[in-house]
């Protein structure tokens, strides 16, 4: 891979991890577009090592206070239910171990089995049309105001899971889910990117294995680095905006991207 192909492929996976447009969906209509040959796991390993410091480094704060909250219920469990009561940070925390529950049994279930029945560009093209429409239907419930509760967590967490299907958005589903149960705008964008901290940790981990088996050739690690680097700084910015367009309540525009692309690819037959 040469350096702007790994420029390219590191910005669209930073991006759109983030924005609510399909990271996965991104990179196989882009590596079909591009025609570009590479290393699946070294590349998905360097690009998602980048956006978890992106989230790493906007959330620093928060998970600091997370860390903070398990650890001191850990110290004294038999304060848990006050502490659960009257604890935010402890709640988040909980909520954030529940979601990822469904996601982790997919994922390691039938991860495999999902991304060979769905990576086609063509089935990339039909899960973004099914994104967009999700996403244009959150304009119509009104604002809430509540926080994520364990069950909330748990339907969050199978809507993240479903978004291991390419062309189904990983925050826009697990989003556009807290918005329909009525979650507070600025939590559920929060709630989303902080599930999504685990969830990108574990898939790295998991690459990593085939990387240590299969390691890309030295010629590669200055392409890798790059993208690595442009998917943080990249990751940051999307990460940002999201946050922003959330709380004004335009996070529901990205559909007409999703759906655009989507009838795009079908137009064209992508992959057909």
């Amino acid at each position: 891979m040469d350096l702007l192909s790994a420029a390219l492929l590191g910005l669209v996976q930073a991006l759109t991890e983030f924005l609510p447009v399909s990271s996965s969906g991104h990179l196989v209509l882009g590596r079909h577009l591009l025609d570009i040959q590479l290393d699946d796991a070294a590349f998905e390993v360097a690009a998602h090592f980048g956006t978890l410091l992106s989230v790493v480094v906007v959330f620093r704060v928060e998970i600091g206070r997370l860390i903070t909250a398990t650890l001191r219920g850990l110290r004294s469990p038999g304060d848990v239910s006050a502490h659960w009561k009257t604890d935010p940070d402890l709640r988040m925390a909980g909520a954030i171990v529940l979601g990822c529950i469904p996601a982790g049994i997919v994922g390691l279930a039938f991860k495999d089995t999902l991304e060979s029945a769905f990576g086609s560009p063509y089935l990339v093209c039909w899960a973004l049309l099914v994104t967009g429409i999700v996403l244009l239907l959150t304009a119509l419930p009104k604002p809430g105001d509540r926080e994520v509760n364990l069950k909330s967590a748990l339907l969050i967490g199978l809507a993240q899971a479903a978004a291991i299907i390419p062309g189904v958005s990983r925050s826009g589903s697990t989003i556009a889910t807290a918005l329909f149960l009525g979650i507070d705008r600025d939590y559920a964008a929060r709630y989303s990117f902080l599930l999504s901290l685990p969830v990108i940790a574990g898939a790295t981990a998991l690459q990593v294995v085939s990387l240590v088996q299969s390691p890309p050739p030295t010629d590669m690690l200055a392409a890798l680095g790059l993208g690595a680097a442009i998917s943080f700084v990249a990751g940051i910015a999307a990460l940002v905006l999201l946050l922003r367009l959330v709380r004004r309540g335009w996070f529901a525009h990205f559909g007409w991207y999703c759906l655009a692309l989507g009838a795009y690819g079908l137009s064209v037959g992508i992959g057909g």
